[in-house]
């Protein structure tokens, strides 16, 4: 039998001292990494939560501003504070960050054609014709101002909304190209309509016609996404829901006005909100401010589809902390207070991104 040498007990001893060393530092690296990784974590965390946090903040400051500004005045246009970015942000500095950053801007969900109005809300079985004939306009307008052709024509579209609003379905379509839910649950993945309001604008996506491009827009035109709302409903006898298809004249675009407008009059839409943007605040009090505009004298906007002013708007706040971005969207209503005394702000949509 080989005996072994000195040597190799003394070589042996070495690479055991070396891998002892070798372990002993990867061990230490490794405990290093998750140390880091722990700590780069919990930093992570902290700053989700203060991202939200601030975020959150902002909606609610954004909502003290809204409450304010409905103190001050009666009417809503877009040279108040809520609508005006410079003056917002100097408005929500009050909410500052040491560590962190904050964006809101606030919009008014009025400025938008109600989808829901369409249809004759409680009794929700006919159309509301001038809602109708507003809609097809915009509906033909987003199209033309994208080179949309299709064999779909605007009033089929819209009888097919109408279809999917109205309540009882028992295959009664509208037209020739309206849709029930019988036609739907041959689709893949098959679904039903709503038979009643919209609750999300999301929805005019799944209706027989609509289009990705006349839903979405492009960058150029917006979509039915951007010029229409599933909210302003107003409360019915027996505590039902209607609604009155009301926009905002002083915050409404350019494709959404062309809509509402008569049809002689459409190509006044650009003169009229440019005027509007120039014009003093106190003018846009009166109902019928657009007639100082060259030209428009002899128009007549019908009352019942124009509004001065607004009750629901949708907040966006954007925070940022470390690395992480946190964005809320909400919808808001103003109502009375029900203590009686002045408004407050109730959420109608709530969207953490």
């Amino acid at each position: 039998m080989r005996k072994m040498r000195l040597g190799d007990n003394r070589g042996i001893a070495l690479l055991m001292t070396l891998a002892f060393i070798t372990l002993a530092m990867s061990l230490a690296v490794e405990t290093n990494r998750q140390s880091r990784a722990a700590i780069e974590s919990t930093d992570a965390f902290q700053n989700r939560i203060l991202a939200g946090q601030m975020a959150a903040a902002g909606i609610h400051g954004a909502m003290a501003i809204l409450i304010q500004d409905r103190n001050d005045s009666e009417t809503d246009h877009l040279k108040e504070t809520w609508a005006d970015s410079s003056q917002l942000a100097d408005a929500m500095t009050a909410l500052a960050f040491d560590n962190g950053r904050l964006e809101v801007h606030i919009t008014d969900e009025m400025a938008r054609i109600q989808v829901n109005a369409l249809v004759n809300f409680p009794q929700s079985r006919e159309f509301n014709p001038l809602q109708k004939q507003i809609i097809e306009r915009l509906i033909d307008a987003i199209r033309s101002a994208n080179g949309e052709q299709d064999d779909v024509s605007a009033t089929d579209i819209v009888n097919a909304i109408k279809d999917w609003l109205d309540s009882g379905d028992d295959n009664a379509i509208t037209g020739l190209n309206g849709a029930e839910s019988d036609y739907y649950e041959t689709l893949d993945p098959p679904y039903v309509s709503r038979n009643g309001p919209m609750i999300d604008v999301g929805e005019l996506a799944r209706v027989r016609g609509v289009t990705p491009a006349l839903f979405e827009g492009s960058a150029t035109t917006p979509g039915l996404e951007s010029c229409m709302t599933v909210y302003g409903a107003d409360q019915a006898s027996g505590g039902n829901q209607t609604f009155t298809g009301r926009v905002n004249l002083n915050t409404v675009n350019q494709m959404v006005l062309s809509s509402v407008l008569p049809p002689e009059y459409q190509d006044f839409a650009e003169a009229i909100i440019r005027y509007r943007d120039e014009a003093e605040a106190e003018a846009l009090d009166s109902k019928t401010w657009y007639k100082d505009i060259p030209g428009a004298a002899g128009l007549e906007i019908n009352p019942d589809v124009i509004s001065l002013a607004t009750d629901v708007f949708r907040i966006q706040a954007i925070a940022v902390s470390g690395d992480i971005r946190c964005q809320v969207s909400a919808v808001v209503e103003r109502i009375a207070a029900t203590d009686g005394n002045g408004w407050t702000c109730r959420i109608l949509a709530w969207e953490t991104s």
